[in-house]
Protein backbone atom coordinates (compact mmCIF):
# COMPACT_ATOMS: atom_id res chain seq x y z
CA UNK A 1 0.00 0.00 0.00
CA UNK A 2 1.21 3.62 -0.71
CA UNK A 3 2.67 5.95 2.06
CA UNK A 4 0.65 8.95 3.15
CA UNK A 5 2.21 12.00 2.34
CA UNK A 6 2.87 14.17 5.89
CA UNK A 7 0.12 16.24 6.83
CA UNK A 8 1.64 20.14 7.62
CA UNK A 9 1.32 20.73 11.20
CA UNK A 10 -0.92 23.22 12.66
CA UNK A 11 1.74 25.78 13.10
CA UNK A 12 2.85 25.94 10.28
CA UNK A 13 2.34 29.17 8.18
CA UNK A 14 1.50 28.69 4.39
CA UNK A 15 3.80 31.63 2.37
CA UNK A 16 1.93 34.60 1.41
CA UNK A 17 0.23 35.10 -1.65
CA UNK A 18 2.15 36.62 -4.95
CA UNK A 19 -0.18 40.08 -5.64
CA UNK A 20 2.05 41.13 -8.50
CA UNK A 21 2.11 37.70 -9.96
CA UNK A 22 -1.20 37.62 -9.91
CA UNK A 23 -2.38 40.76 -11.16
CA UNK A 24 -0.15 40.25 -14.08
CA UNK A 25 -1.51 37.04 -14.96
CA UNK A 26 -5.22 38.58 -14.70
CA UNK A 27 -4.08 41.67 -17.58
CA UNK A 28 -2.93 39.05 -19.33
CA UNK A 29 -5.88 37.16 -19.17
CA UNK A 30 -8.28 40.25 -19.51
CA UNK A 31 -5.80 41.40 -22.71
CA UNK A 32 -6.31 37.60 -24.49
CA UNK A 33 -9.94 38.02 -23.77
CA UNK A 34 -10.09 41.33 -25.76
CA UNK A 35 -8.45 40.42 -28.48
CA UNK A 36 -10.51 37.13 -29.02
CA UNK A 37 -13.80 38.81 -28.95
CA UNK A 38 -12.34 41.28 -31.57
CA UNK A 39 -10.72 38.61 -33.83
CA UNK A 40 -14.55 36.85 -33.46
CA UNK A 41 -16.22 40.35 -33.90
CA UNK A 42 -13.99 40.51 -37.39
CA UNK A 43 -14.48 36.88 -38.24
CA UNK A 44 -17.93 37.34 -38.30
CA UNK A 45 -18.48 40.67 -40.34
CA UNK A 46 -16.12 38.95 -42.94
CA UNK A 47 -18.15 35.83 -43.17
CA UNK A 48 -21.30 38.00 -43.45
CA UNK A 49 -19.21 39.76 -46.18
CA UNK A 50 -18.42 36.58 -48.01
CA UNK A 51 -21.83 35.25 -47.94
CA UNK A 52 -24.99 37.87 -47.30
CA UNK A 53 -22.87 40.78 -48.75
CA UNK A 54 -21.54 39.07 -52.23
CA UNK A 55 -18.35 41.34 -51.49
CA UNK A 56 -15.75 38.77 -51.03
CA UNK A 57 -12.73 41.21 -51.89
CA UNK A 58 -13.98 42.68 -48.23
CA UNK A 59 -14.30 40.05 -46.50
CA UNK A 60 -10.96 38.60 -47.40
CA UNK A 61 -9.28 41.89 -46.32
CA UNK A 62 -10.98 41.87 -42.76
CA UNK A 63 -9.69 38.30 -42.61
CA UNK A 64 -6.48 39.37 -43.48
CA UNK A 65 -6.82 42.47 -40.78
CA UNK A 66 -7.26 39.70 -37.98
CA UNK A 67 -3.58 38.46 -37.56
CA UNK A 68 -2.28 41.90 -38.69
CA UNK A 69 -4.55 43.77 -35.34
CA UNK A 70 -2.87 41.09 -33.22
CA UNK A 71 0.71 41.42 -34.74
CA UNK A 72 0.71 45.23 -34.35
CA UNK A 73 -0.72 44.96 -31.06
CA UNK A 74 2.18 42.39 -29.47
CA UNK A 75 4.90 45.27 -31.12
CA UNK A 76 3.21 47.95 -29.54
CA UNK A 77 3.08 46.51 -26.66
CA UNK A 78 6.65 45.29 -26.46
CA UNK A 79 7.74 48.67 -27.67
CA UNK A 80 5.74 50.07 -24.56
CA UNK A 81 7.19 48.36 -21.74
Amino acid sequence: MAKKPATAHADEIPPAMDYAQHEGTYRGFIEFVKWSIVAMVLTVLSLYAFIEGHAPIIGTLLLLAIPVLIIGAVVLRSRRT
